[in-house]
């Protein structure tokens, strides 16, 4: 069982004017959340050991303690894959960003229909997607947010939010001029 209580956030830029150009490709953006406690499944009633919103992590006095920010880059966690979970020979890119990459890129096409472009012409925004990585290593998408948490609250996203806004207005408006 994975002793770390993590979700995984992704930023996503939608592009309304290019939308085939909306999905990131990159794995920079992405990073994995932790809590401030051990995962203890007799433990229910602990907001610190089950949920990893910052909102509430920021709060525990254990925040921060193992992960800088109760953050984790991609590179960190498949280091804690490879030294906790060897026999499992768990690779993140291949066995979980892919899937991650499916289940964003389903998510607009279930909702493709019902935007209207003449609504959203040259316009974009971005999504935090939040997924779960359970014991079996696979990847449940929690849920798409439509206003995620930008704030620069460690090394690691002061490096991430950067580059996602970058690249973000690099999408959005390099096809303008």
């Amino acid at each position: 069982m994975i002793t770390v209580s993590s979700s995984s956030p992704s930023f996503v830029a939608a592009n309304h004017f290019a939308p085939s150009r909306s999905a990131t490709k990159s794995a920079s953006s992405r990073y994995f959340r932790t809590s401030s406690k051990p995962f203890d499944l007799d433990k229910l009633y602990s907001k610190y050991v089950h949920l990893t919103n910052d909102a509430i992590q920021k709060d525990s006095e254990d925040y921060g303690k193992f992960e800088n920010g109760n953050k984790m880059s991609i590179n960190d966690f498949q280091r804690y894959l490879d030294v906790n979970h060897p026999d499992k020979s768990v690779n993140f890119m291949r066995d979980m960003f892919s899937r991650m990459e499916r289940l964003v890129t389903d998510s607009f096409r279930s909702v493709a229909k019902k935007i209207d472009s003449n609504r959203v012409s040259n316009s974009f925004e971005i999504f935090g997607y939040d997924f779960m990585i359970d014991e079996d290593f696979q990847v449940v998408l929690i849920e798409a947010n439509t206003n995620p948490s930008l704030e620069i609250c460690c090394p690691l996203m002061s490096r991430i939010v950067p580059e996602l806004l970058d690249n973000s207005f690099r999408i959005a408006l390099d096809p303008l001029y």
